[in-house]
């Protein structure tokens, strides 16, 4: 195949591999890059007006992906080859022989993505997403007799294989065999230049963080953000977003774990005696809020603020004058407003605290999967699109996080807003490595609230922060209040530097969230609009949690509630009570929807309640669900560990668990009372996922 092969030295071998490897890779990027040119012109809708610079932002940044994918497809290649130079010569010559072969193979499966990405997005509106393996789990045969009669199967065939025979074709040009020897300087400068070069575009970057599925929010609209991912990278993220979960095909495989025959056999656990079929389960699964006129006559905004990293622990180390933690968030967490200082977090992550709080959902990722494009009645947001809210979710980092732009709005959110459409309000803001700081995004919700006021619109507002996260960083002209980390003393489990770093993002976060607050207030809003806040989980690094069974300061956050006056009623807060992140929504929709059905959930935190409990999400013990009460907590709900309370101190801080294998009738009574209710919420969101539409059985 290459003339005079056998006074073809092992460099000049690799010189040309390596030579025709970066002239792909090149020619890899242009096609991808031609594709999203094409994919603009013909499917850009006839309304698209968005700044020239968030087009080449875009269209910059997927560049930068190809270039990623080129490398990752194409270095492993080299390495091999790199690996094949202290062997003999013919090694390494069987190994360039077999590149024309990997060469026509990678610029088939380029080719072919992105000529299937181009058909996709023109049907489905959106670049490959995990409904193309419905080509594998639907009627397959039906399938390709859709596509054979509906595109031009020859036509691509012809495209596909012209396309790859040029680029070959340009591969090649230009081939010529290196007689002149390199020396090893020399030939080693090459060979970790090309390394070098090939790592940096497999990770996207040199820097610290590799290019990821965030970056791709480059706009606030999301045809441009579509145009991103070209096809081999959205493939690539709808077979994450497949593989990320799977839920089996059994609606009642999650009563079994739990101990339950039947979805009746749990409601019986829960008094619910008319509930005799599975229908009949479902539908009990249905409340209605209480019918007031304050909310019936004047309905009130409600806004909910889910923050990073805001653990309840940090708190106890509070201190107005030397360690002051909360900043202008202070009066309202000891004045203003309701503290619930007994709350734990649904889950301990942000994606999955914010999934149990918008659907209560003990499956976790759910709208990341295939499972994702369906509408689920558990939605915390539904409620309020049907009541006429003007539905917005809002953070500060990408709106592209997790699939939230596209998950969330399936799910009852009008608008899904991230640092993007922030910039274009703020063209000044500035942030960190995830996103813009925390004070942008409150006061964007600010705009978003005295709009609807203006507009006399209800605005349902829910927004996440970011800014507490590492590397913790503050904004430069940002003033901490005094902090002291040395007041942790034995409970720092990192330097005092990065302590203390981390105590500023705290301090800032809850800074900026109060004056948020303080600003509605001083605008009047705060007499008509709900506000709740909390911590998406326990505040990393700054403090381990060894021990199973500290449960308080382990999943504890805080947990912050604001009803104005006139749509309290005769509520009082619950302050003392064992609560969760299940509480939250049932506690706005109570006191701002009247009349109005909501899906089952937790309860009402200003009405009384017997033997209270912080019911969650967690994993503990080798298990899934944590309750804390007053008698006492589980963990592993589905094979229970039990803990008692070690004394009666008044103070919780000063209480700790121990584990008991006696546990109280309360406790083994409100223990299987949380397993019929995991149960059911398990079972509730499998057969909405799975659609079930066949009569179940016992």
């Amino acid at each position: 195949m290459y003339k005079d092969s056998v006074t073809v030295s092992r460099w000049q071998h690799w010189r040309e591999m390596n030579r025709q490897l970066w002239r792909l890779g090149l020619i890899g990027v242009v096609t991808l890059t031609l594709m999203r040119v094409l994919l603009w012109q013909l499917n850009a809708p006839s309304s698209l007006d968005v700044p020239a610079g968030e087009l080449l932002q875009a269209f910059w940044m997927g560049l930068r992906f190809d270039a990623k994918i080129m490398a990752i497809l194409l270095g492993p290649w080299l390495v091999v080859a790199t690996a094949l130079l202290p062997l003999p010569r013919v090694f390494l010559a069987g190994w360039r022989r077999l590149w024309p072969v990997w060469a026509i193979a990678i610029m088939v499966l380029i080719n072919l993505l992105a000529l299937i990405n181009h058909f996709f997005f023109t049907f489905y509106q959106g670049p490959i997403n995990s409904l193309i393996f419905g080509l594998f789990e639907d009627d397959t045969q039906a399938v390709l007799e859709t596509i054979w009669s509906d595109y031009p199967f020859f036509s691509l065939l012809i495209a596909l294989t012209g396309m790859t025979g040029i680029q070959v074709a340009l591969m090649r040009h230009g081939h010529r065999q290196e007689r002149r020897r390199l020396g090893w300087r020399r030939a080693t400068l090459l060979v970790v230049v090309s390394w070098v070069a090939l790592i940096g575009l497999g990770r996207g970057t040199l820097g610290t963080f590799p290019l990821r599925e965030m970056h791709m929010a480059v706009s606030s609209n999301a045809f441009v953000n579509d145009l991103v991912p070209s096809g081999p990278q959205a493939l690539y993220l709808a077979w994450k977003e497949r593989q990320v979960n799977q839920i089996g095909d059994d609606p009642q495989s999650g009563l079994a774990r739990y101990g339950f025959s039947s979805p009746m056999a749990a409601a019986e656990v829960l008094g619910w005696s008319q509930a005799d079929t599975p229908q009949a389960v479902f539908d009990h699964m249905t409340e209605t809020t209480p019918a007031r006129s304050a909310e019936k006559d004047k309905p009130p905004h409600v806004v909910f603020s889910l923050m990073e990293s805001w653990g309840r622990h940090p708190l106890d180390f509070d201190d107005a004058e030397d360690n002051d933690l909360l900043g202008h968030l202070r009066p309202w967490m000891q004045e203003k407003a309701d503290y619930f200082p007994h709350a734990l977090s649904a889950e301990n992550g942000t994606h999955p605290s914010l999934e149990g709080l918008l659907f209560d959902t003990p499956i976790s990722p759910l709208t990341q999967s295939r499972y994702g494009y369906r509408q689920y009645s558990t939605s915390t947001v539904l409620p309020y699109e049907r009541a006429g809210y003007h539905t917005v979710f809002l953070t500060s980092g990408s709106a592209q996080w997790r699939n939230l732009d596209g998950a969330l709005k399936r799910q009852g959110f009008d608008e899904v807003l991230g640092e993007s459409a922030i910039r274009e309000r703020f063209p000044d803001a500035e942030g960190s490595t995830w996103g813009l700081f925390d004070e942008w995004m409150f006061r964007y919700g600010e705009e978003l609230l005295k709009e609807a006021e203006a507009n006399d619109e209800k605005l349902m507002l829910v927004m996440l922060s970011i800014t507490n996260h590492p590397p913790y960083k503050i904004p430069e002209d940002y003033e901490p209040a005094p902090l002291d980390v040395s007041r942790l003393g034995d409970e720092l489990a990192v330097s005092p530097e990065f302590g203390t770093s981390i105590l500023e993002t705290y301090q800032y976060a809850n800074d900026s969230m109060g004056r948020f607050l303080d600003r509605l207030d001083a605008d009047g809003l705060m007499d008509h609009t709900l506000f709740a806040a909390t911590g998406d989980h326990n505040t990393r690094s700054l403090m381990q949690y060894p021990d199973a069974h500290d449960l308080f300061d382990q999943f504890g956050v805080p947990v912050l509630m604001w009803v104005p006056p006139a749509y309290r009623g005769d509520g009082e807060a619950q302050v003392e009570d064992w609560t969760s992140h299940r509480d939250i929504f049932p506690t706005l929709w109570a006191h701002s929807l009247s009349d109005v059905q909501v899906p089952w959930m937790g309860r009402d935190l200003y009405t009384p309640q017997a033997s209270p409990m912080a019911l969650t999400f967690n994993h503990q013990d080798g298990g899934q669900g944590v309750m804390v009460s007053e008698a006492g907590a589980v963990t592993s709900l589905t094979d229970p560990t039990y803990y008692r309370w070690s004394n009666d101190a008044p103070d919780l801080e000063d209480r700790a668990l121990a584990a008991t294998a006696s546990p109280s009738r309360a406790l083994e009574d409100q223990a299987q009372r949380a397993q019929a209710r995991m149960a059911l919420e398990d079972w509730r969101i499998r057969r909405e996922a799975l659609q079930a539409d066949t009569p179940e059985t016992d």
